[in-house]
């Protein structure tokens, strides 16, 4: 059973049992599949759908999964492709990863290590956006905005873009540090990109998926494994929420950094890798230094060349971008183009709101108010209520302050703006406002009575 408008997997595999467990997995989480009995029939499926992720098994009879990535890379060049191979195949499967894949999975494999790597791949290509819909002159590949703070970003992303050293990439939660890692790793022309989120795996299962494991180094592990730092050998390995790191794994990271290898779970021979380190983290690192949870070694070595993102509320100018983006990737999602933009009053309001969440809290809102909104033009009302309230006030703050208002006089203006995004219903103001009906009624009288003795 698949939910509304769910990511579409593309799944080719021979193997009828395996195929049909897989699909019945997938579509257990939630996700749209369609299924391909050989890579032939996959090349066809892609000749006309487009799927949100392709998995194709490595070795099929006709079309390999080589075929399948190759086709996915020229044709669809924003859906990620996961690799299943069996154990014999791994170094295919590497080189593959080296040529554009996102993941690979050994077989046998679980059902939470193929969901893992799915929701993976379908959130970096979310993060990323698909460059088919990406907006001309882009300073940044993926990476939208002109305002001075963004152009500043990306001046300094494109100079460290050609550098072999790391790069901690810091801001707020949402500003879109993975495009920025991305954008970074587009620029320096290596391959492959190989990311994970420090913040989503328990300790022991994110040092499998960082250093790799060998056959017996704990329960479960009953065939070694290489990890992302042998896969993003050559290429970028960009590490997530990196201030989230467990302690006993920063020394390993640091080892990674200076001496160039790794050492697997379990092993007792050391791997040279050749990876270009990125991270990113929205904690202030030197507190966690201070505070005695982060390296202050790693931070520093991670520190080398900085990027801070600023967050949106510092560059208002980006938002009519960002908004015209977005509302385009809804129409070519869903198919409603008849969606032309946001009312005037509607883009004040957006432009005027803090945006605690920044650019994703701003997608998500357009893509809200583009659903339950009618007509070519979205009005405010169609906006969450939090972000009506937020933008009016920010508005009604920024005229006060330029009019040396008086307290009083705010808190009144504000109140005549909240009952006229409320229609006149006084109860939905008192509600938006906080107040009880009788108070607002108190008040309400006294502005009127304000006017009728001016």
């Amino acid at each position: 059973m698949t939910h509304p408008q769910a990511d579409l997997v593309l799944l080719a595999e021979d193997d009828r049992e395996l195929r049909a467990l897989l699909v019945e997995v997938l579509e257990d989480a939630g996700y749209d599949v369609r299924a391909a009995t050989s890579g032939s029939e996959a090349l066809a499926v892609l000749g006309h759908l487009s799927p949100d992720l392709v998995i194709t098994d490595l070795m099929m009879p006709g079309a390999t999964g080589k075929d399948v990535l190759r086709e996915t890379r020229r044709g669809r060049p924003g859906v990620n492709v996961i690799i299943i191979t069996a154990f014999g195949s791994i170094d295919s499967a590497i080189e593959l990863v080296k040529d554009g894949a996102f993941d690979y999975l050994t077989k046998p494999f679980s059902n939470d290590e193929l969901l893992l790597a799915v929701s993976r791949a379908l959130a970096e290509r979310r993060l990323r956006g698909d460059p088919a819909l990406a907006p001309e002159g882009s300073l940044l590949p993926g990476f939208l905005g002109s305002s001075g703070a963004v152009r500043a970003l990306c001046q300094m992303a494109r100079k460290v873009a050609a550098s072999p050293l790391p790069v901690l990439i810091t801001g707020e939660t949402g500003t879109g540090k993975e495009l920025v890692a991305r954008g970074i790793h587009d620029l320096s022309e290596r391959s492959p990109f190989l990311a994970v989120n420090c913040a989503a795996l328990p300790d022991q299962l994110l040092e499998s998926e960082l250093f790799g494991h060998e056959r017996g180094a704990f329960t479960g592990a009953d065939r070694a494994k290489p990890g992302l730092f042998e896969a993003a050998h050559g290429g970028t390995l960009f590490l997530d929420e990196v201030g989230e790191l467990p302690a006993p794994l920063q020394p390993k990271l640091l080892r990674a950094l200076e001496e160039g290898e790794i050492r697997r779970v379990g092993a007792t021979t050391p791997i040279r890798v050749e990876v270009r380190l990125l991270a990113a983290t929205n904690r202030d690192l030197e507190e966690e230094v201070a505070a005695g949870r982060f390296r202050e070694d790693l931070f520093w070595r991670l520190n080398g060349l900085p990027v801070h993102i600023p967050p949106l509320r510092e560059r208002p100018a980006d938002i009519p971008t960002l908004v015209e983006h977005f509302l385009r990737r809804f129409a070519q999602r869903t198919g409603r183009a008849s969606v032309q933009g946001f009312a005037p009053e509607a883009m004040a309001v957006l432009t005027s709101y803090p945006w605690p969440g920044n650019v994703r809290e701003l997608r998500s809102a357009v893509e809200r108010a583009a659903t339950l909104g009618e007509g070519d033009v979205l009005p405010a009302d169609a906006l969450p209520e939090r972000i009506q309230r937020g933008g009016l006030l920010r508005t009604t703050l920024a005229q006060a302050a330029a009019g040396h208002l008086q307290l009083a006089e705010v808190e009144r203006i504000y109140i005549l703006e909240i009952l006229r995004a409320a229609g006149g219903n006084k109860s939905r103001a008192a509600e938006i406002l906080g107040l009880d009906r009788k108070t607002l009624y108190r008040k309400l009288q006294e502005y009127a009575a304000d006017v009728d003795s001016a």
